[in-house]
């Protein structure tokens, strides 16, 4: 009978977890709206349309059936670019040569140039400077990572050093998922690395001579004041030896029954 209650478990213990799975739940999670319904439609984002006009809008200020004129195309932060460059065929050329699309200006970026972007070099030297204290968090937008950087200063120095690398090697990711302006050359970058790490090595041997300075005098001060003492105890023992001397000799001559 315990034989078989043994073989019985196993079977009972795969169908219990086999209910477990989530195929297996009764419950499943639904939603009344697809999610490609509930999210922005995106020709609601980005279309864009003559000021008041209430023809709907196109998704592209630079194609060529636009209406839109020069100086209000790509939200007056960029220019069309051809996406495609000119092919000998004449036909080819016709039928791509209409593909044109928005090359926005610096510090500005999306479909129609119409997303501010933050500064690369700004973000960078705030994660010299201030990075210890979470200023280049603060001005990405990252509360909470810049609040729990401040509280750690930096994450003891290693947070610090990895930020300085990470927003100055390449253009980072502002909280709103927008990529910073990249306005910091490389060349800048790290030139600006070397001399911050030539100074901050500088400091700190600096500050580690200064240590080993002062721990050599406090050691200078104890060997000065071990060698004053056993010199005052030396001269102390001599001055007392012939009082015992004198104190003994007087002692033995009043126990010979001579004068004291």
């Amino acid at each position: 009978a315990e034989a078989t209650a043994r073989r019985a478990i196993l079977p009972v213990a795969f169908a219990f977890f086999a209910c477990m799975l989530t195929g297996c739940q009764l419950d499943s999670s639904k939603h009344s709206v697809a999610n490609w319904v509930a999210e922005a439609s995106y020709l609601d984002t980005f279309s864009v349309a003559m000021p008041g006009n209430s023809t709907p809008g196109k998704l592209n200020s630079c194609a060529g059936d636009s209406n839109i004129p020069e100086p209000l195309r790509c939200s007056g932060h960029g220019r069309c670019r051809d996406w495609f460059s000119p092919l000998p065929d004449a036909d080819a050329a016709g039928q791509l040569g209409g593909l044109r699309f928005c090359e926005c200006d610096l510090n500005w970026a999306g479909p129609e140039c119409e997303m501010a972007q933050k500064s690369q070099f700004t973000a960078f030297l705030l994660s010299i400077c201030g990075g210890f204290a979470g200023a280049d968090q603060f001005y990405l937008g990252s509360w909470s990572m810049a609040v729990l950087k401040l509280c750690s200063l930096g994450g003891f120095g290693f947070w610090w050093i990895f930020d300085v690398v990470r927003t100055g090697s390449t253009p980072v990711h502002a909280a709103d998922g927008i990529r910073v302006a990249a306005d910091l050359p490389h060349w800048a970058f790290v030139l600006l690395v070397v001399s911050f790490s030539c100074v901050l090595g500088f400091a700190i041997s600096i500050w580690s001579i200064h240590r080993q300075r002062l721990q050599k005098a406090r050691e200078l001060l104890l060997l000065q004041f071990e060698a004053h003492s056993g010199a005052k105890g030396y001269s102390t023992m001599a001055s007392a030896e012939p009082a015992a001397d004198s104190s003994a000799f007087a002692k033995v001559r009043h126990t010979a029954g001579g004068p004291p």
